[in-house]
């Protein structure tokens, strides 16, 4: 199967890459393509945490408050930093 780079510059930059890394054009293409999958990839997936984390942020927003008071009053901190 084969690929036709039409572009000097890109032709020129990938045979640079291939020397630098002591590849094959092929290797390296294969190489540069699984790099930017990865990237890709750990983008959709940080994507799809942020989202779960939204809506459970939403969820908790939803829920009535039980207990009034300070931080310090909630965690059972008294005046010197200490649990009572």
């Amino acid at each position: 199967m084969g690929v036709s780079i039409k572009s000097a510059e890109a032709e020129r930059k990938l045979r640079r890459v291939s020397r630098l890394l002591g590849k094959s054009l092929t290797a390296t293409v294969i190489d540069l393509a699984d790099g930017r999958l990865k990237e890709i990839d750990a983008k959709k997936d940080r994507e799809r945490i942020h989202r779960s984390v939204d809506r459970i942020v939403a969820r908790v927003k939803t829920l009535p408050v039980l207990r009034q008071g300070t931080d310090e009053e909630l965690l059972g901190y008294n005046e010197h930093g200490l649990f009572d």
